[in-house]
Formats: C-alpha cells, structure tokens, sequence
C-alpha cells in the first residue's frame, strides 16, 4: 500500500488596522477577497477587518513561502493599504500574528511555533476574552500564553463558550468554521473616490484595484475576456453629464493584468473628460473559458500568435479603431479588386481565395492610383533614371460590366540599381506608361 500525505493547513491573513465604516470596509475588503482569488481558490472574509486565505495547495506552484508573500503582499498593498500580513496553521491565528506588534513574529509554518509567537501576546488581542477581562487581571492573566496555561476545567467553567472555541482555534486545535467568499457570476465592481481625478495617471493608478479583482476573478474561474469596459461617473449638479466610457477590445482573449494596463494606458490618453471623475466603475464583458496551459516541452507555437495579437491591440488602442486593417485578399483578375482592406475586427475571409496566384509575379505593394511615368526613347524613366523591362508583357483587360473598359500591357521593370517595379501602358488609348506597384 501507498503512504499517504496529508497536507497540514497553511493560512495567510491581511489585516486591515485602520478603523472605518462598516460598508466602506465590506466594500474593500470584497475587493481584497477578489484579488486574492488570484493564489488560492479557499479565500474568505474574516472577522470584521480582514481576508484570510489557505495556501497550503499554492506553495509549490508560486515558489514557496516567501516568493508567494511577496506577490500576495504586492497584490494586497496595491488593492488596499495598509495590510499586515501574518502566517500561521490556522486562520485565527493568522488573525492574531497579523495583528501583532513585532513584525518578526507574524509568520509562522508549525504548531509548536505558533503557541510561541502567540505567547507573548497581550489578553487584549483576543476579542473573546472582553467580557471576562476584569476576572482574568485579578487571576495575573495578562497574555494569551497565561490564557492557555489555565487549567481547562477551571477555564470552561468561569468563562463562556466562545472564549474557549475562539482560544483553541487560534492554536489550531480545534476545527474552524469558515464561510468561503463566493465570487460572483457577473464582473462590476465600482470604487467611490475622496477626490476629483481628471489625469491619466492618475486615472491609471486609481484603477489598479479594480483590476487587480477583475483578474483573480477571471482566475478563479479559468476564462478570460474580449471586452472590458470602464466607466468614469462624473458630480452631477444643475446640467448632468453621462459617464465617460473607455472600451477595451482584445483581439484575444485576456486574463492578464499587464495585458489590460497596456491597452487601458493607451485609451486613457485618447479621453477627453469634460468633467473630472468621482467614481470609477470596471465591467467585464461576457467571459470565455480559458484555454489550457501548454504542457510540451518546446514553447508553444500559439505564444508568437498571441504576441501578434497583444500588439496589434496596443497598436489599435494609440491609433484608433480605423488605425490599423488587414488585407483580405480575393479572387479577382484586376489587381484593384484583388484585395480590400478591412478593419481589425473583422474576421479575415478565406473562402473565395484563388487556389494559386499562377505563375505571374504581382508587387507587394500596389498603389492607389497609377502614377504617369515619364518616357525616353519610349522608354519609362521613374526618379531621372530609366527602367529596364525585365519580363512581361501580362495583358489585364476590364470586363465591359465595370463601367469603363481597360487593357493594360503589364511589365516588371528595373532600375539601375536593380529595384523592380510593376508597370504598365494603355493598349486603346497608347497614353504611355505609368506605375502601379513596388516590389520589395
């Protein structure tokens, strides 16, 4: 028989010391609670003023201890600040580590250093042990290593229920009951500002948070997005001004918070807000499953695809929504209605490709409209230096039904220092030659 290894708890909780309101603190720390979605799936909302999560399951896969508090701690100062941050094998101990005042002491791995660190401990930190503080001063019992050095039967029956639950669940000797945080099914999350923001930034920086819970979000579920959309409300007074949105579009589909940075610092720069911003509202689009991480040993071909695509949406974001088009070639003998370009959201088409281009080159790059060249002993000169005709002649001709008839005697031709060209010369009206294309 195989042994078995059980995987002893590991907690991790982000304390928040300041005091505020009872819905301005829900509101935060669902916000934290979302973000730290992101490095383990058992997060929950703890007590009145933190989150904690289990992170037993996550070590191996962000580095170990330190490298996964360091993201969490990077995550977690961004989204809310202050946090400490404290470690121990059980939540509320977690809770009273985080809570302490000696930085040194708040991460602990085992239960043998856990009742150490929580020894020195003042009584007070415990909130259970208020209602009996009078009797515990009177008995010396002034920290919560006095606390846990009385006598059980003496404790049980000059104290309540609850003192004992909350004192053997803070060194992991009882069971804790913990309601997990349940992400919802839709994205929208809002954040009010204490003041007036107008900058990009700033705007920037103010949005971190949001997108920080957008992404453990995306992660808990395993999907990722093509749109987001981010609202920014305005103070409304005497003439009311409708929120300025700032769309995001993604050619393919995104989970990644610098994914999202890139393109939203781009927007942002192209939005000019007639008011500032009071209050900041992200929604998320309809999500996708994710698709699985590539498990082969040599990189994975989609990567470069992938790449393409975040640039193509960096590019498409700094030069608008008709900055960039893609060709979509078609099957047709003219070289005018051989290819149309389309914006990049449009799906390319493939269908009526022509199976082969044949065996007559064509440029890569055609011009709007043919350029008059200048002749020489019949010869066409481009830039003062006459052209060779190296192959041809093609002959193209206009079909009757295009509204004006055509035929064209098409050449490659080449220059002294060996350019070629795609030119051509009217064979009905004899007006010279002119040039249509460059090839590379």
């Amino acid at each position: 028989m195989g042994r078995r290894f059980l995987i002893m708890p590991l907690w991790i909780c982000l304390r928040w010391p300041e005091a505020a309101s009872a819905e301005h603190a829900s509101a935060q720390l669902q916000r934290l609670a979302l973000a730290m979605l992101r490095y383990s799936p058992k997060v929950a909302c703890f007590r009145h003023d933190s989150v904690v999560l289990e992170v037993a399951a996550s070590l191996k896969l962000f580095g170990g201890v330190l490298s996964l508090c360091r993201h969490i701690r990077s995550t977690a100062r961004t989204v809310l600040t202050p946090l400490q941050l404290g470690m121990a094998p059980s939540a509320s101990g977690a809770w009273l580590l985080a809570g302490s005042p000696e930085p040194r002491c708040r991460r602990v791995l085992r239960k043998t250093s856990l009742v150490r660190h929580l020894a020195g401990l003042p009584l007070q930190h415990l909130p259970e042990t208020r209602p009996h503080q009078e009797w515990l001063e009177n008995i010396a019992c002034r920290s919560l290593g006095d606390l846990h050095q009385l006598p059980r039967q003496g404790l049980q029956q000059r104290s309540s229920p609850a003192l004992l639950h909350a004192l053997d669940a803070a060194y992991a000797q009882s069971q804790e009951t913990i309601t997990w945080f349940q992400a919802p099914a839709r994205f929208r999350l809002a954040c009010e500002l204490d003041f007036h923001l107008q900058q990009t930034n700033a705007l920037l920086a103010v949005t971190q948070p949001l997108l920080l819970a957008l992404c453990g979000w995306l992660q808990n579920r395993q999907e990722a997005l093509h749109d987001l959309s981010l609202l920014l409300h305005h103070e409304k007074g005497r003439d009311p001004c409708p929120p300025s949105v700032v769309a995001l579009r993604f050619s393919a589909a995104t989970w990644r918070a610098e994914d999202f940075n890139r393109v939203l610092k781009e927007q942002l720069q192209h939005v000019a807000l007639k008011r500032p911003a009071i209050r900041l509202e992200l929604i998320a689009g309809l999500s996708h499953p994710r698709a699985p991480a590539s498990e082969t040993l040599f990189p994975d071909p989609t990567q470069h695809f992938q790449e393409e695509q975040r640039l193509l949406d960096l590019l498409s974001a700094r030069l608008g929504k008709g900055g960039i088009r893609r060709p979509r070639p078609r099957a047709h003998h003219l070289p005018e209605q051989a290819n149309i370009w389309a914006s990049l959201t449009t799906a390319p088409v493939s269908a009526s490709l022509p199976v082969s281009l044949g065996a007559n080159p064509r440029p890569f790059w055609l011009m709007e409209a043919p350029h008059p060249l200048a002749t020489h002993h019949e010869r066409p000169v481009h830039q003062g230096r006459p052209l060779r005709l190296v192959q041809g002649p093609e002959r193209i001709e206009t079909g009757w039904y295009e509204g004006s008839h055509h035929r064209r005697d098409y050449f490659v031709a080449e220059d002294p220092d060996g350019a070629r060209y795609w030119v051509f010369r009217e064979r009905e009206t004899g007006d010279g030659w002119f040039l249509h294309g460059l090839f590379a």
